[in-house]
């Protein structure tokens, strides 16, 4: 595999995943309003009146995270690819190293930096709501069992690849 090719690939990778979650954020705050706190949540559907249609929203936003994951997979395998990835096994490295940078990238930068301190980013009535914003571990909690699932996706993932290429 060529390294200076996987690294260049997560670093645009980070800056679409950002740029895309950052326009969606600010188009449809409620995206990805199951993500974050159970605080910021519950005033988020009391201050918009949406508490009788929160339901709903969950099970759209889930049906947007599984075509996303689709979307992932497909974009994975074909980066691995393009990294140089020639078996099974360097395929999984590579992906799995993908989905993780991709995590570090949303908890470190996008959920600790940017919706922490960017007041615009935040959900409509929610936007003074600091204390609850800046609970890292909350972010930190929500990653870790994460990690043996993303090593499940990238063995499906890397089969994805060796079929394909």
């Amino acid at each position: 595999m060529n390294t200076s090719i996987y690294i260049t690939e997560c670093i645009i990778m980070c800056l679409v995943f950002g740029t895309f979650v950052m326009t969606i954020e600010l188009m449809d705050p409620v995206s990805f309003v199951n993500d974050y706190p159970p605080e910021i949540q519950k005033q988020y559907y009391i201050s918009q009146h949406k508490e009788e249609v929160q339901e709903k929203i969950t099970k759209i936003n889930l049906i947007k995270k599984i075509i996303g994951l689709i979307a992932f997979a497909m974009v994975f395998a074909w980066m691995a690819h393009i990294a140089g990835a020639q078996s099974f096994i360097e395929a999984l490295i590579a992906i799995y190293g993908y989905m993780i940078v991709i995590s570090l990238f949303d908890v470190l930068v996008l959920d600790w930096i940017l919706f922490v301190n960017i007041k615009k980013l935040r959900l409509p009535g929610t936007e003074n709501m600091d204390k609850e914003y800046h609970q890292k571990w909350f972010h930190v909690k929500a990653m870790f069992p994460m990690i043996p699932v993303f090593l499940i996706g990238g063995i499906v993932i890397a089969g994805l690849m060796t079929l394909i290429w």
